[in-house]
């Protein structure tokens, strides 16, 4: 045991002087300027801090009403979302009762009867629409 401790001491490098006068400047060469610009940026800091501040209180006014709209028109968002989710949900209802409806034989229920009524009032209005504008065409290139 007491030869591993003397195998050991013997393997461990000597430390002089020079050599700890060396090692502390190397340090202090590097460490100087790390430590000089960590204070300049809590310099930097502290100054803008005490800068900004006044302003933050001057300006909450504006910031509050800011933040506000904001969570309205996320709110508005959200609702639109939610009513557009409904609507799907209430399309695919009345989708499911015509197919019921029509795999169990039943004649076109009211419902039908009204879609159809409306797909003719929309083909009609289309062809009105089309005949306009091949009229406005037609009269533009003549003139």
């Amino acid at each position: 045991m007491a030869e591993l401790q003397k195998e050991r001491v013997a393997h461990q490098p000597h430390l002089t002087g020079p050599t700890i006068l060396y090692a502390s400047l190397a340090g202090i060469a590097i460490g100087g300027p790390l430590l000089g610009m960590m204070f300049f940026t809590f310099l930097a800091t502290i100054t803008t801090l005490l800068i900004s501040f006044p302003l933050l209180v001057i300006f909450s006014p504006l910031i509050l009403s800011a933040i506000f709209i904001i969570f309205v028109a996320i709110a508005g968002f959200a609702a639109a979302g939610a009513m557009a989710l409904m609507g799907i949900y209430a399309f695919a209802q009345i989708t499911r009762r015509v197919r019921e409806r029509r795999s169990a034989g039943a004649t076109d229920g009211p419902i039908v009867e009204k879609l159809n009524e409306s797909d003719q009032k929309v083909k009609e209005q289309a062809n009105d629409w089309a005949g306009y504008f091949q009229h406005k065409v037609r009269v533009q290139l003549y003139q």
